[in-house]
C-alpha cells in the first residue's frame, strides 16, 4: 500500500466532545473526582480508590477509566509537568503506539483529555488493538507530519513486537521516513517500555507514567500538539476542571 496516499484528515470532529458536556455538568462526577483525588493525594492505592469511589457513585467504566488514567497527586502532577517541552532538541525517543493509540482513540471518538500531569491521555482502552486500520494509517502520516516540522532532529521510534501488523506499521512508517529524508528509525522490540528507559538521554515521547516517572528525561506531549493544530480542537482539561472544584471547598 501506497502511505502517501493513505491520508484523509477528516475535521468534522466536535469542538465539544459528547463526553466533555457530560463532564462540564456533572455533580457526580465533581464529587467523585474530588474524592479520588484526596485519596490518591493520601497515596492510597490506586485501584481500591477507584472501586471505592467508583462503586459509591456507580460511575460508568468510561469515567472510572477517565479518573484512574487521569489523576495523580499533587507531588506527581507538578514533577512530571515541570518536564514538559513543546519543542524536541537534537535527539527524541518516541513511545510509538502510545502516541499512535492516542492519536486513533481521537480519531474513533472516544474521550481524549488533559490530566491533572498536564499530559494528554485517553479513555478509550484499546489496550494495543489496533481498529479501523484506515485509521490507524492516517495516525501514522499525522506523526511523521509532525517530524517534519523538526528535520534536523534524529528520531527512534518503538513499536512493540507484539502488536499486531507491527511490522508492517514499522515498513510503512520507514517509506514515509524515507520519502521525506528525516533523520530517524523505527525499531520493532519486544517491549518498548524497556526500551525507552534505557534512553538517558534525548525527549520521551510518551504518556506512560511509569516510564515518565523511571526515567530523568524531559517529556513532549505529540498527541496533544498534532490534536490540537490539526484539528483546532480544544482538548478537555481534566486539570483544570478538579482546580475549579478544589477552589470550592476553600
Amino acid at each position: 500500500m501506497n502511505t502517501e496516499k493513505a491520508v484523509a484528515f477528516n475535521s468534522h470532529f466536535p469542538s465539544i466532545h459528547r463526553m466533555d458536556s457530560e463532564l462540564l455538568h456533572n455533580d457526580t462526577f465533581e464529587q467523585a473526582l474530588a474524592d479520588y483525588f484526596y485519596l490518591i493525594d493520601k497515596n492510597y492505592p490506586e485501584k481500591g480508590a477507584l472501586k471505592l469511589v467508583g462503586d459509591r457513585y456507580r460511575l460508568i467504566r468510561e469515567f472510572r477509566t477517565i479518573l484512574y488514567r487521569g489523576v495523580s497527586s499533587k507531588a506527581n502532577s507538578m514533577q512530571r509537568a515541570r518536564r514538559l517541552v513543546n519543542i524536541p532538541e537534537n535527539k527524541l525517543i518516541i513511545d510509538g503506539y502510545n502516541v499512535l493509540l492516542t492519536l486513533l482513540n481521537y480519531r474513533l471518538g472516544h474521550f481524549v483529555f488533559i490530566c491533572t500531569d498536564s499530559i494528554c491521555r485517553d479513555a478509550g482502552a484499546l489496550f494495543g488493538k489496533i481498529h479501523r486500520e484506515k485509521f490507524f494509517t492516517d495516525c501514522l502520516v499525522m506523526l511523521i507530519e509532525y517530524l517534519c516540522d523538526f528535520k534536523e532532529v534524529h528520531f527512534e521510534i518503538y513499536l512493540d513486537s507484539p502488536v499486531t501488523f507491527s511490522t508492517e506499521h514499522k515498513y510503512q512508517m520507514e517509506e514515509l521516513i524515507n520519502n521525506r529524508k528525516l533523520q530517524g528509525n523505527v525499531n520493532v522490540v519486544h517491549s518498548a517500555d524497556i526500551a525507552l528507559e534505557k534512553h538517558s538521554d534525548g525527549i520521551l515521547a510518551t504518556s506512560d507514567s511509569a516510564i515518565i516517572d523511571h526515567c530523568p528525561n524531559n517529556i513532549i506531549d505529540i498527541p496533544r500538539y498534532i490534536i490540537e493544530k490539526q484539528y483546532k480542537s480544544e482538548i478537555f482539561n481534566l486539570n483544570d476542571k478538579l482546580n475549579s472544584i478544589l477552589k470550592k471547598y476553600e
